[in-house]
């Protein structure tokens, strides 16, 4: 189940977007709004802008346009390298 209120506008504006625009099945929404909380969680702890280390336990309501702009190609090399490391 997605709660929006847990989420950062864009992220609910980008679900939106799927769900009424690209025509996305709810099954899928619910899976990109997971897979962004992860990769957003991910990024508060890779820039330093939480000490917290458990996942459940981050916020990302406070995530910004401002540092999701910071994201690199390499940041989202790091965070692919996490979930290859940490699914097992």
């Amino acid at each position: 189940m997605i709660n929006p209120d847990q989420n950062p506008e864009f992220v609910n504006s980008f679900l939106d977007y799927s769900i009424t625009i690209l025509n996305k099945s709810p099954n899928s929404v619910k899976e990109y709004n997971y897979d962004l909380n992860m990769f957003l969680k991910y990024m508060k702890i890779h820039f330093k802008l939480t000490n917290e280390k458990d996942f459940k336990k981050i916020s990302i309501k406070d995530f910004s346009l401002d540092t999701l702009k910071r994201i690199t190609l390499d940041d989202i090399h790091a965070f692919l390298s996490y979930l290859a490391l940490n699914q097992r």
